[in-house]
């Protein structure tokens, strides 16, 4: 009987109040998802071209030159991003 009590910490409060949290909540997330699109791109694209010359760097048996190509690579399609949706956030502003 207590688990279904407590299994949801949101049980003890009206669907009103449930609602409006949820409501909070989903607009937090909403503010936030472009600067989170800023860092998945930063993340992804090192990771992403940053693999791709080391598979190269492999495939050529050359010592981390696409490595590190590739790792500035994506650092710089991060920044073009970053730009892109700073500029797209001020003209919304």
């Amino acid at each position: 009987m207590l688990r279904v009590l407590y299994s949801n910490p949101l049980n003890f409060l009206t669907d009103v109040k449930k609602k409006q949290i949820q409501r909070s909540i989903g607009k937090s997330f909403q503010q936030a998802a472009p600067y989170l699109s800023i860092a998945y791109s930063f993340m992804g694209g090192i990771f992403l071209f940053g693999y791709l010359g080391y598979r190269l760097d492999i495939h050529l048996e050359t010592k981390a030159v696409f490595l590190i190509a590739g790792v500035f690579m994506g650092f710089g399609l991060g920044v073009y991003r970053m730009v892109l949706v700073l500029k797209d956030l001020n003209k919304k502003e």
